[in-house]
């Protein structure tokens, strides 16, 4: 079974926040590095992964992502802050990903779908 998985990223300084779906979130924090190292223009710079949640299906994940790309900038400071308050990036290779509380909220949030 895939799982499809939809993130919130941000920069260095905390910026800017986007929202984003991905099956891998590895290969998606290397490809936030990468393209935030390379990034010389006025773009901001995402290069953290700051929460995620994981749904079963497709359509549920793409409802959410509808969702939180709808969400104000306040709405999505306090999801993150919610589950994780130091905006920890969730990829990196010092956070256990799988015992993280912001990976937990996704198991909740699949029962609400």
């Amino acid at each position: 079974m895939k799982k499809h998985l939809i993130y919130i990223a941000t920069d260095p300084n905390r910026a800017y926040v986007e929202a984003g779906y991905t099956q891998d979130l590895i290969t998606q924090s290397a490809n936030l590095q990468f393209h935030s190292s390379r990034n010389v223009g006025k773009l901001p710079k995402f290069n953290r992964i700051v929460h995620v949640e994981e749904f079963a299906s497709f359509d549920s994940a793409q409802k959410r992502l509808m969702e939180l790309t709808h969400f104000t900038r306040m709405q999505k400071e306090r999801l993150i802050r919610k589950h994780n308050p130091n905006w920890l990036n969730l990829t990196s290779s010092s956070t256990a990903m799988s015992s993280h509380p912001a990976l937990r909220v996704s198991h909740a949030l699949m029962a609400a779908y």
